[in-house]
This record gives C-alpha cells, sequence and structure tokens, in this order.
C-alpha cells in the first residue's frame, strides 16, 4: 500500500472498464481536470486513466490512533500506515481534567520491514511523555527528516501512572 496523492473524495468502490480507472462516489462536479464523463447526479462517476492520480497533488494526510480514549500502561495502537510520505509528524496529548497524574511515557515504534505485524519486531524510535500535574499535556514530534518505514505505532509504557483515561494521537503527513 502506498499512497500516490491527494484528493478530498469518497472512493467507496473502484474497478477498471477498458482500460479505464473507474472510481464511484457521490460527488456531482468535476474535480477541474475536464473529465467529459463526471456522473451524473448521484452517480458520481469518475473514469480515467491510473496516470492521472499523479497529477493530483502530492501525497498527505492524518489521522488517529487514539482520539480521547482510555489507554492503559503496556497497550500498543494499531499499525499506522507511515510509508509514501515526505513529512510526518506526531501530535500526542492528554485530553482528561486529571492535573494529578504523574508522567505517562510513550515509545513510538517504527515497522521498517513490513514485517512487524506477523514477526512483532518493532524499533523504538523515541520515548515522549505526558506530565499533566506538571503541565505537560501535548507533546509534538516531528519526525527525522528521510526517515523511512511501512508503519509506526505507540505504546503505553508500564511506567506507574496507571490509567490514561483520554489520550489522543494523531499523525499528520505532508
Amino acid at each position: 500500500v502506498r499512497p500516490i496523492s491527494q484528493h478530498l473524495r469518497v472512493v467507496p468502490d473502484f474497478c477498471s472498464f477498458r482500460g479505464l480507472l473507474v472510481m464511484g462516489g457521490n460527488q456531482v462536479s468535476s474535480i477541474f481536470d475536464n473529465n467529459v464523463v463526471t456522473g451524473q447526479s448521484q452517480s458520481g462517476l469518475w473514469l480515467g486513466k491510473t496516470d492521472d492520480l499523479w497529477s493530483w497533488g502530492k501525497p498527505q494526510g492524518s489521522g488517529s490512533v487514539w482520539r480521547e480514549e482510555r489507554v492503559e500502561a503496556g497497550a500498543a495502537s494499531d499499525p499506522f500506515l507511515m510509508t509514501g510520505f515526505d513529512k510526518k509528524a506526531l501530535h500526542l496529548s492528554y485530553d482528561g481534567n486529571s492535573t494529578e497524574l504523574g508522567p505517562m511515557a510513550f515509545a513510538v515504534e517504527l515497522d521498517t520491514l513490513g514485517t512487524a505485524i506477523v514477526t512483532g519486531r518493532w524499533r523504538r524510535v523515541t520515548l515522549l511523555t505526558l506530565h499533566p500535574s506538571a503541565g505537560i499535556s501535548y507533546v509534538p514530534y516531528a519526525f527525522p527528516a528521510g526517515i523511512s518505514a511501512h508503519w509506526v505505532r505507540l505504546k503505553r509504557m508500564a511506567d506507574g501512572a496507571g490509567l490514561c483515561d483520554s489520550c489522543t494521537a494523531t499523525f499528520t503527513y505532508t
């Protein structure tokens, strides 16, 4: 899996028809590409060559592995796609109301070969710490330029702080 472009279209289905890529969706407007076969109302079909996707803009995206979730010590997030993007950042925050929580450490781990989901071999890149009682409820992290991995995940360390009752971890790629 590798992103090759960006767009704001929801693509619930796609197929190939007579050598063209066909993407379905609910959009009824053109994407300013002079595609004369833009679908009728509520059909939202786009027909074009696969190579057209490269002209839709540089890949970018964002997503959260945790969104105001309860995260126990020792818990790992689901893997999140990391390949195919130039600049990568992580935004880690504690969104709860407690100001009495001690430090909570999170390991940022990479799967550089694309096999860690099967083998369980993740490589730790850094350790980030939230400390709500000390006023540190947000920690940004910019991945080093040129870092390459297939997948990334976070792992809450067993640091004695107990449950993080409302953690958010969002990846932003450009």
